[in-house]
């Protein structure tokens, strides 16, 4: 072998050592979600008090829509109630969500705008007027959601067997709109649905996903809302993991939202927010994880390995990629008495097999449809915008993300500009 060679085998070596943790994470988590019952066993009657609470800025175009799919829950009118806040709004939000059956907290607080603030302010206003004290659960919904009958149901079940913090599936209201509707619906059952039902299944604690979020009021005693950045929900599961307590995911309820049709900057500014958000805090957070001692090495390593999984659209294609270089590497040597060219083949066997599963848990698990597999061809043009819209600047606060009118619906009003929100 010439040192040529040689140098190309350590660095697929190496390549493999890398990807083998992600790997392993991916094919666990696709195994458990295919072999699980998604199925909730429900109380005979329900029990639990529930306040919905929905933070909105600026959302008088879907805010009635969201606050009527909350009071259609089939669910005791006696037992939960549909609150709106009204965060720092320059429309008239606070008046629609009023007319259409929900009680409002008008909320001015310039200096502090994000969901993250307009919740701790809700919990604290609850706690002084005990009215903390009457409830069993908070729920949290975006304004642009529609609410499966179900939900509140489902939650209950669970808060009745002891979870403290609870996320639903989170999916697309309007998957067949477009191209890119469909192509987030696959992506979201995978990200939201696939993974964490997964995981779950085996002990690992379910991210946060901002919508769809379930809290118990003796939870959030014991491990109070502090969470204020570009994606306070993300940041908050973590700190109700380091606290030694597990989200558990709901996967047969669903919270839908409606996702931006086309691209354009109000997408470009949304993503940016995600991704930005997810990195900086990830980064930090790695450390942080790293030197915690109240962690056990095996929940520790998981951990670990959870905030370095780069986003599925670069993962998959990267495992793929490497399978590839994997299966030239056995083939190129012949596969002969070269032990390397044999476990090469494995690995190249071994990321197929994971990846398959995982590409086609969303279809078996989650009922996606099986028609949306054709606009899996859309990835690599979905993949250049992602790559070009990271090289926009990073988002130094929260922006409202930009709705789109409903079909009839007149466009004017529908957005404040994104200067209006900063």
């Amino acid at each position: 072998m010439s040192p040529l060679q040689l140098v190309a085998l350590f660095a697929l070596i190496g390549l493999n050592l890398a990807a083998l943790p992600f790997l392993t994470m991916l094919l666990v988590a696709a195994v458990s979600a295919l072999t699980g019952s998604r199925r909730t066993k429900l109380p005979a009657e329900p029990e639990s008090r529930f306040l919905i609470v929905i933070p909105a800025h600026d959302e008088r175009v879907g805010i009635a829509d969201t606050v009527r799919s909350c009071r259609s829950q089939e669910y005791p009118e006696r037992l939960f109630d549909v609150l709106v806040i009204a965060d720092n709004c320059t429309d008239d939000t606070a008046a629609l969500a009023e007319a259409a059956g929900a009680e409002v907290v008008v909320r001015n607080t310039p200096d502090r705008r994000t969901k993250g603030y307009a919740l701790e302010y809700l919990i604290e206003r609850l706690q002084e007027s005990g009215r903390f004290d009457k409830l069993d659960a908070l729920v949290v919904i975006d304004a642009d959601t529609f609410a499966s009958p179900d939900l509140l149901r489902k939650f209950d079940a669970k808060v009745r067997e002891g979870e403290d913090w609870i996320q639903c599936y989170y999916t697309v209201a309007n998957p067949d709109a477009s191209w890119r509707t469909r192509l987030m619906t696959y992506a979201f059952s995978l990200v939201n649905g696939v993974a964490p039902f997964g995981l779950s299944r085996l002990g690992v604690s379910s991210p946060l996903n901002g919508n769809g979020m379930c809290f118990t009021t003796r939870g959030l005693r014991r491990v109070p809302w502090r969470a204020y950045g570009l994606v306070e929900d993300y940041e908050y599961s973590w700190i109700v993991r380091r606290a030694g307590e597990r989200v558990a995911f709901l996967p047969d309820a669903s919270v839908r939202a409606t996702m931006l049709e086309k691209g354009g900057e109000a997408a470009a500014n949304q993503r940016r927010r995600w991704e930005a958000g997810r990195k900086e805090l990830k980064a930090r957070l790695f450390g942080e994880v790293l030197r915690d001692r109240g962690m056990s090495p095996g929940e520790r390593l998981v951990s670990l390995v959870e905030l370095k999984t780069p986003p599925m659209m670069k993962l998959l294609p990267c495992l793929l990629l490497l399978a590839c270089l994997n299966l030239n590497y056995s083939f190129a040597s012949g596969l002969s008495g070269d032990p390397t060219a044999w476990l090469a083949l494995g690995f190249c066997l071994l990321a197929m097999v994971a990846v398959s599963l995982y590409a086609v848990a969303p279809f078996v698990v989650f009922g996606v449809p099986w028609r949306f597999a054709l606009t899996l061809a859309y990835v690599p043009a979905y993949a250049i915008w992602k790559l070009t819209i990271g090289a926009g600047n990073k988002p130094a606060r929260w922006v409202r993300t930009a709705r789109e009118p409903a079909a009839g619906q007149d466009p004017a009003g529908a957005d404040v500009p994104a200067s209006a929100a900063d």
